[in-house]
């Protein structure tokens, strides 16, 4: 049994989980939602939810206490400034869970992590960036493609030159053929006898 043995490892040494715990808990409190597996959110939750405990009691202990987990001065600031004071009214469940199913790759299940009164907007799509081509169309004027064909043109019609100029090859003689070929080819064939069969001098 595994008693008083509470938390996931996460298949990590204690050094590398905990400064994965700081990276997450420093981009969750600047960006106030992230995207990570399930097992991850789990664990990482109670660790948000607990700074921010923290943080409604705004004085010296309580902003050491967040500077042990999130090292950036500036998350620690709006930690106490921006995010705490928005749930002072409530108790607990700052944070939920949104289950996202398998992710492409390894199947882990994928989650993303965020504040309750987080309100998504939906970034506008950044204008389509002009390609070489259609900037040097655009300088052009439109004659790009006349330019082209007239190149390819060109190109055409010098080979066509070039292939002219080229001397022709001569032919060249036919060879004697010589020795036992030319003497066959020379001496008269001779047909099968009566029999069928040639003899041996023949």
């Amino acid at each position: 049994m595994m008693h008083n043995r509470a938390g996931r490892k996460l298949r990590r040494t204690t050094p590398h989980r905990l400064a994965m715990f700081s990276n997450q808990l420093q981009s969750l409190m600047t960006h106030e939602r992230i995207q990570t597996t399930l097992t991850k959110a789990k664990e990482l939750r109670p660790l948000a939810e607990r700074l921010i405990t923290i943080g409604k009691s705004d004085d010296l202990a309580a902003r050491r206490k967040v500077s042990r987990w999130i090292p950036d001065r500036t998350t620690v600031k709006k930690v106490f400034e921006s995010l705490a004071p928005r749930f002072v009214d409530r108790p607990g469940g700052y944070t939920r869970i949104l289950r996202l199913g398998p992710r492409q790759g390894d199947a882990a299940e994928a989650a993303i992590l965020e504040f309750v009164d987080y309100k998504f907007e939906a970034k506008e799509k950044a204008p389509r960036k002009e390609s070489m081509s259609d900037r040097a169309r655009r300088a052009a004027g439109g004659r790009v493609e006349t330019v082209r064909k007239e190149k390819a043109e060109g190109v055409e019609g010098a080979e066509g030159a070039a292939e002219a100029a080229k001397p022709a090859k001569k032919a060249r003689p036919a060879r004697p053929e010589r020795g036992a070929k030319a003497a066959a080819k020379g001496a008269p064939k001779k047909g099968p006898s009566r029999t069928g069969h040639t003899k041996r001098g023949e």
